[in-house]
């Protein structure tokens, strides 16, 4: 039975409010209440101090953050977890506010803004609908999903983001697919579409974990992903993660290939390493190598200078001294055929919340 103070129960005798005017009232306040409790904010404020010693490539916080302290982005994302049940739903919004690198002329962007929707087909198909992050690279947009603050070689050749429609399906523990469709254009802005009427980009994405029976390879994690004709571009990628036999250290292989129809192809090989230090503190490196056609690798060249033979090495440390707190200190170091050598300093501090 609906619940009331005295005060309203007079003013309802009084003719001064109805009893379905208070009852409505307090059905919203509950449903309030109830997407209160279902939603949740996280996020992160990130701040660092780069140092560099030359104007080399065009890429990471050499350049625009060079010897000076820097706010890097705030980070805030609303979001209500997919439950369990055959029609479940859920939501992400994320936003980033501040001077970083969105790839836009604001201060304020979304990083994604989708919807989560379950079909009760077989295992359950989950439907991502919106605006959501990409789904080839090793390293994600978020400076909380990398080891490293300063993004590598890989990054600057993938598209960031996709605005469409992702279907995934578990087929059993060890695989499960994807596939989806996206407007053409994939970028950092929500609902970009290259052209008039623009065209479709088809989305694709396999996942796979070698079982016990494997020997020495059982626990290989590999990873496949295309996005085609998105601005008539197509990309490839894929990941190995490789079962090493020593306690604290992981070992994953990355590669990107980038075909455009109009030529300047980008090919990008990584390899990524970290060693559990102790509970605080791990050691990372990344190596990776490639030719990157379609990227302006040298701001010291007018117009685009491609990078030739490109290399880049990064070892860093990541350490926990304060709860919430992800601490990193990283060296880095990129060359190119014909362009300045790139080595920057980086100190990086991220507050989670």
């Amino acid at each position: 039975m609906m619940k009331m103070n005295k005060w309203t129960m007079a003013l309802a005798a009084a003719g001064v409010v109805s009893l379905s005017s208070v009852a409505q009232a307090q059905e919203a306040a509950a449903g309030a209440d109830a997407l209160a409790a279902s939603t949740t904010l996280s996020g992160y404020v990130s701040t660092s101090y780069t140092m560099s010693d030359t104007a080399g490539a065009n890429l990471g916080k050499t350049n625009e953050d060079a010897d000076k302290f820097k706010l890097d982005v705030v980070s805030l994302t609303l979001s209500s977890a997919q439950g369990a049940g055959e029609y479940a739903t859920g939501y992400t919004v994320g936003m980033w506010i501040g001077p970083d690198d969105q790839h836009t002329d604001e201060d304020f962007s979304l990083t994604q803004a989708n919807i989560d929707l379950r079909l009760p087909v077989g295992n359950g198909i989950d439907l991502k609908v919106g605006y959501m992050p990409t789904i080839v690279g090793y390293e994600v947009y978020e400076y909380t999903g990398n080891a490293f603050f300063q993004r590598g070689l890989g990054f600057f050749v993938e598209p960031t983001h996709h605005t469409g429609v992702l279907a995934s399906y578990q087929v059993s523990d060890a695989l499960s697919v994807s596939v989806g469709l996206a407007n053409n254009q994939a970028n950092q802005t929500a609902n970009n579409e290259a052209g008039a009427g623009g065209g479709n980009a088809m989305l694709a994405s396999v996942s796979y974990t070698v079982g016990d029976g494997a020997g020495a390879l059982s626990g290989t994690e590999i990873y496949g992903a295309t996005v085609q004709d998105t601005a008539e571009v197509d990309y490839w990628y894929a990941s190995i993660g490789l079962p090493i036999p020593v306690e604290g250290l992981t070992v994953d292989l990355a590669a990107d290939w980038v075909d455009a129809d109009a030529g300047g192809d980008d090919e990008v090989y990584q390899i990524y390493a970290a060693y559990a230090l102790s509970d605080k503190a791990t050691l990372n490196a990344r190596y990776e190598f490639g030719d990157m056609d379609n990227v302006d690798f040298d701001q010291a060249t007018a117009g685009t200078q491609a990078g030739v033979n490109v290399e880049s090495v990064a070892i860093g440390v990541t350490y926990d001294l304060w709860d919430n707190v992800t601490s990193r200190v990283e060296w880095q170091s990129t060359s190119a055929d014909g362009v300045n050598d790139d080595d920057t300093l980086a100190i990086n501090l991220i507050y989670s919340f």
